[in-house]
């Protein structure tokens, strides 16, 4: 991973903790997303690609979505896996929309082959309590395992032709 992804993370890791304290005494004031990319199979990456190759494509993928979101909105990579943190949505605000689009312009230049799950999630005091005790990698790991009841929306784009 290149530095600009290893600092990139450790400031999503720090800012998602303090949102999530956030949320915990604030409900009802805030409105946080976050949203999950996960390109399923790292093994098929590797195999397509060759593991330099695979992860050069996913690193250009990370600097894509950094420069697609807002500057508040923040991308971290855990190797294919990719979250978004975004601090504020408006309700008039399609970021699944944004999202798809971003994963499907990405895939026209790379990784078509792979399929992709997208899920979107509302921070709140009901999703956070069960983790309460996490440290902001571990409330990801929760939140990835837990994805199907947890997500607001959930989309996958299949393998392209």
């Amino acid at each position: 991973m290149h530095l600009e992804d290893i600092e990139a993370s450790e400031k999503f890791l720090f800012t998602l903790k303090w949102m999530l304290a956030v949320t915990e005494r604030y409900s009802d004031h805030f409105q946080f997303g976050l949203a999950h990319i996960n390109f399923q199979n790292a093994k098929v990456l590797g195999e397509t690609y060759g593991a330099k190759a695979a992860s050069q494509k996913l690193d250009e993928i990370a600097s894509s979505l950094r420069k697609a979101f807002r500057k508040t909105d923040l991308v971290a990579r855990d190797g294919a896996d990719f979250w978004i943190l975004v601090p504020y949505t408006p309700p008039d605000e399609k970021l699944i929309d944004k999202i798809k689009y971003i994963v499907e312009t990405a895939s026209q230049s790379g990784l078509q082959i792979v399929e992709r799950d997208i899920s979107i999630y509302s921070l709140s005091p009901d999703m956070i309590k069960p983790c309460e005790d996490c440290s902001a990698s571990g409330f990801l790991a929760y939140v990835k395992e837990n994805r199907t009841a947890l997500a607001r929306r959930e989309i996958s784009l299949p393998e392209s032709d």
